[in-house]
């Protein structure tokens, strides 16, 4: 990156930096005047004054008596403004960059050098690290790069001199040796870190998991933790006394990681995990493995939840989940026996995509759903994929009406618009409805049937969008039914797929009657 291009970037960080600072207090009339006479590519900074600015520009009063400093890239000189704002700002925006960016800017001048070490955000991706870094008498590039993102590594953890780690987040795709991470989270550990995220990958498949070091079981500051990959958090039944204790831990992410070796470890890992976390707020994990068994997941201080499979295994398990302050439910994958303990109350948000198997007898098929379903039944948004052919034969899956419920997400298939309709049916006060075409996989000589007339359907929808319309009978039925009983409709809009011609579809659209007189059609 050029020295004139960083000095761009930079300017534009700052000054959107403290744009949205300034938009958070009202100004006099007087500073409002005053920004008129500022630089232009800081008068937020000077014109909106906020207090932790303020500070900040004290401090490098008394702390710099550095010059401002001139580039003369080519014939264009430019004068660095940058190098004479406060170390806490200039540290603060090196952080939104990763740390490769954010070194590289040691070279600009001296001012300059050591600001990296002071950022405590540390952002290390083995990816960034090219075949022209690399020595030419390398004949193993990727043994190569481990190598030497290995020894990148330890050396910024090394030369760090801010004290406290904020964030630590590492991408490690690597061949040969994998020992370097406990040596790496211990630093970490030590150095307070509040956000670890690691995404480790092996490409030796006859590799074990790494693993958490024991001793980062009890990272006391730690706040978030995200793991991804190939990823072992065992405690080693050979060692009672170890246990996890996190007390501030709130996000705990667990994404693609092999829950086969927690889940079914003595005494369960994960449960015990969970255990460790008294105000756990954000749990999320998902498994590309088949898994099966009784669980219990009890997490009092829950507000999100979000677990599926990413494969749709269809695993055999069951599920009981005491959480009674969720507020936000995500599922995917194939749906099995989930129990919740209480009526979720609190819940404001769900997003369930649905597998069912063919091999499951339909009664318990539709029990399983009816009873995730009477679990969300006060939902305000709303987001539900079915996938597969079997929906048409479960029959009615919802307990009773969702008085709450004002924006629906529903993706369609050719089995699943008995599903949208009884949906439809009950919720009276819905406002937006966007439906997905999902026709690409399943075919099906079922369509949509407009349901009994009723006063309350659709009565209070004002925005309707359908994404990927391509004028299939059962859409344009749906459409029909829409248009004439949504008596509020402020505007419907369609995404018609490719190769579809937008004035034939409006021209089409538009002979169809309309109970709302100001509803505006609209095609994308």
């Amino acid at each position: 990156m050029s020295k004139t291009l960083w000095y761009l970037v930079v300017e534009g960080l700052v000054a959107s930096e403290c744009l949205s600072l300034s938009l958070k207090k009202k100004k006099e009339k007087k500073e409002k005047e005053t920004v008129k006479s500022v630089t232009p590519a800081f008068q937020p900074l000077a014109s909106a004054n906020p207090k932790p600015l303020t500070s900040l520009m004290a401090e490098s009063s008394t702390q710099s008596n550095l010059k401002p400093q001139t580039l003369s890239p080519g014939k264009d000189a430019v004068v660095d403004r940058i190098s004479s704002l406060p170390e806490s700002l200039l540290c603060h925006i090196l952080s939104f960059l990763p740390t490769k960016e954010s070194i590289a800017t040691s070279i600009l001048s001296t001012r300059w050098k050591l600001l990296w070490t002071l950022v405590p955000k540390l952002f290390l991706d083995i990816g960034k690290i090219s075949a022209a870094e690399l020595s030419l008498d390398d004949v193993d590039v990727e043994v190569a790069r481990d190598i030497m993102f290995a020894h990148v590594v330890s050396s910024v953890l090394a030369k760090q001199e801010c004290g406290e780690l904020q964030t630590f987040r590492l991408r490690w795709r690597f061949w040969w040796d994998g020992s370097h991470l406990e040596a790496w989270l211990r630093t970490a550990a030590a150095r307070k870190v509040k956000e670890l995220d690691l995404d480790i990958f092996m490409h030796k498949i006859d590799v074990e998991n790494l693993k958490l070091p024991p001793s980062f079981f009890s990272c006391r500051t730690l706040v978030v933790l995200k793991l991804s990959g190939e990823i072992d958090i065992d405690i080693d039944i050979d060692t009672p006394s170890l246990s996890f204790n996190f007390p501030s831990l709130k996000i705990l992410h667990l994404l693609e990681i092999s829950l086969l070796s927690i889940i079914k470890s003595q005494e369960h890992s994960f449960l015990r995990l969970l255990s460790g976390c008294p105000v756990l707020e954000d749990l999320s994990f998902t498994t590309t493995d088949f898994f099966e068994g009784e669980y219990k997941l009890c997490v009092p201080t829950l507000k999100r939840l979000s677990f599926g499979e990413t494969d749709f295994n269809y695993s055999e398990y069951e599920l009981e989940i005491n959480a009674p302050a969720l507020e936000y439910f995500e599922f995917y994958g194939d749906l099995r026996a989930i129990k919740f303990y209480e009526k979720l109350d609190n819940v404001v948000q769900s997003d369930v995509n649905i597998s069912i198997s063919k091999s499951v007898p339909d009664g318990f098929r539709r029990k399983w759903v009816f009873n995730l379903f009477a679990a969300l039944n006060n939902v305000k948004f709303l987001s539900f994929s079915p996938r597969g052919t079997e929906w048409h034969n479960l029959g009615n899956i919802y307990p009773s009406s969702f008085q709450n419920l004002v924006e629906l997400k529903f993706k369609v298939n050719g089995c699943s618009w008995n599903v949208l309709q009884d949906l439809l049916q009950k919720a009276p006060n819905l406002e937006t409805l966007v439906i997905t075409n999902g026709y690409n996989s399943v075919e099906s000589n079922l369509y949509w049937k407009e349901p009994q007339y009723d006063p309350a359907n659709l009565s209070s929808l004002t925005s309707f969008y359908y994404r990927g319309f391509k004028g299939l009978k059962d859409e344009v039925e749906l459409v029909k039914y829409v248009l004439k009983e949504a008596r509020v409709l402020k505007t419907a809009t369609f995404q018609v797929s490719s190769g579809k011609s937008k004035e034939s579809v409006l021209e089409k659209l538009s002979m169809f009657p309309r109970c709302s007189t100001t509803c505006l059609l609209r095609v994308e």
